[in-house]
């Protein structure tokens, strides 16, 4: 990282550190290493770059929403066959996506966000290359702009149903991330061009946070076939369908998967997996010989997530949850049934098992219950930290106080931080994963485990494969509890205004 970087996030550290965020383990990791957001359980940082304010796609050309509630395209079914060439580092391929126009509205335009296009990637070797875009089988034309692919003139009716068809290249940057390739490994994290959402704010083709997340997408359905090299370990969303079929040096999979938001993969031919089940959801393990020392803790910590979090937010949905180690500066990214966990130089046990603990917390926050991660990045992170105090024990050690800076929301979009550089950064932490974190065992405390935990339940029932928003969340709270809880949230700095 950057000097700049460096001190802001140093600063910050410091910071948390005072104010509780880090406890155990994690206190004595980021006091004995040098400072990094890596050292927030959980926290994702990139490892490539410090923080720049990132191009926004189509400026000033995406519409504006109409202000209906309705979200979509829905039900998208994605069949997706690739190629990973292990020696270019390249995945080439054919993508199909199918899904309803249920929008009230004639569409006009369609768009994807292509993240493997982001600068961050682009600097080591990554990019996207789309061709051959077919919409209902007909050709169509297209354009890219960075994260962002415009399909601009398309006719489907409300209530219709259609298909966009594309071939594309990803080449794989060499970098430690959650989209890149090092030494062995190969993580395939937001990889593949993937339907943009369109709500009452119009189409979203938000801009890459290297710092964060960006991502928000519709569940749906995906069957994916991906031939590489026969020696390659894989561990993927969904569950293979069979055994891989055998062609020469290659091998060939697939995978499905049900109700989920997006489609990621994690390869190393020395990978060993250890395995358990708890709940009837297999556990496995990834893990290479470096990373053997940790395996243990992250599948103790895998039994025990899924087994409190079903019992205090809502059963856990899928079949199999796929852990996996890997390298990185960051502490851990989560998809649907795969969670990475960046084990980098000496990390103590503690460590690993909250990081674990906190990314399979995103399995509620982002995975079942989705929200979107750019306009609203406390309904994933500040959950996901409360799991991960849950797991440990530690939601009396929740104190983070907000930021000075009154201008910055505990509801506040991702745009609103990076607004103040690397100090926003900065803030982005202390706020969305320490104060977000605090606020939620405030809420636990006046309320009573009892009720909270029942207004949980409450709003998994509610929200289960949908997205929710702030003003969402206040609304069951407050209907479960019977509770006004306007002052309570006010006074933590939560506006549904923020999002209006």
């Amino acid at each position: 990282m950057k000097k700049n970087a460096n001190k802001a996030v140093k600063a910050t550290t410091a910071a948390l550190l005072a104010a509780g965020l880090f406890t155990g383990s994690a206190a004595a990791a980021a006091e004995g290493q040098h400072s990094s957001p890596s050292h927030i359980p959980g926290a994702y940082h990139s490892a490539s770059k410090a923080f720049s304010v990132p191009k926004v796609p189509f400026k000033g050309m995406v519409k504006k929403g109409s202000g209906q509630e309705v979200m979509g395209p829905s039900k998208p079914s994605y069949k997706m066959n690739v190629f990973y060439d292990s020696k270019k580092h390249q995945i080439s391929g054919k993508l199909t996506v199918k899904f309803k126009n249920n929008l009230k509205k004639n569409l006009n335009e369609l768009y994807f966000n292509v993240w493997g296009n982001a600068e961050d990637f682009a600097e080591n070797g990554g990019g996207t290359d789309v061709s051959n875009v077919k919409v209902n089988g007909k050709r169509a034309v297209y354009n890219v702009d960075g994260t962002a692919l415009h399909i601009p003139a398309v006719k489907i009716k409300k209530g219709a149903t259609a298909s966009v068809s594309m071939n594309f290249t990803v080449s794989v940057p060499q970098q430690q991330d959650r989209f890149g390739w090092f030494k062995n490994t190969v993580s395939l994290g937001n990889w593949f061009p993937i339907l943009a959402v369109y709500d009452k704010e119009g189409w979203n083709v938000d801009p890459y946070f290297n710092a964060g997340e960006s991502f928000y997408s519709l569940t749906g359905d995906y069957d994916v076939t991906l031939t590489t090299d026969k020696k390659q370990v894989i561990a993927a969303t969904g569950e293979e369908i069979g055994k891989p079929q055998k062609a020469g040096n290659l091998a060939i999979h697939r995978y499905k998967a049900h109700n989920v938001r997006d489609f990621a993969l994690e390869m190393d031919p020395t990978y060993k997996v250890k395995k358990g089940m708890v709940n009837n959801v297999k556990i496995n393990v990834y893990y290479t010989a470096e990373q053997a020392g940790y395996a243990d803790s992250m599948l103790a910590s895998g039994l025990k997530s899924i087994d409190l979090f079903s019992d205090h937010f809502g059963t856990y949905p899928w079949p199999e949850l796929d852990i996996v180690g890997m390298e990185g500066w960051f502490g851990g990214m989560e998809y649907p049934q795969l969670v990475m966990i960046s084990i980098a130089g000496n990390r103590s046990q503690e460590w690993v098992r909250s990081v674990t603990a906190h990314e399979i917390g995103h399995q509620w926050f982002y995975g079942i219950i989705g929200d979107n991660e750019y306009d609203e990045p406390w309904l994933d992170e500040s959950f996901a930290t409360f799991a991960a105090a849950l797991h440990d024990n530690e939601l009396n050690q929740l104190t983070t106080p907000p930021v000075a800076n009154k201008e910055l929301h505990l509801s506040s979009p991702v745009s609103a931080f990076t607004a103040y550089g690397d100090e926003g950064v900065g803030a982005y932490y202390q706020m969305i994963y320490g104060y977000g974190s605090r606020t939620l065992n405030d809420l636990r405390v006046k309320l009573g485990d009892k009720v909270f935990y029942s207004a949980m339940k409450a709003y998994f029932k509610e929200k289960k494969f949908g997205v929710a928003t702030t003003k969402d969340f206040i609304r069951i709270m407050e209907r479960e509890s019977g509770k006004d809880l306007g002052a309570f949230f006010q006074d933590h700095r939560v506006y549904v205004s923020d999002q209006e």
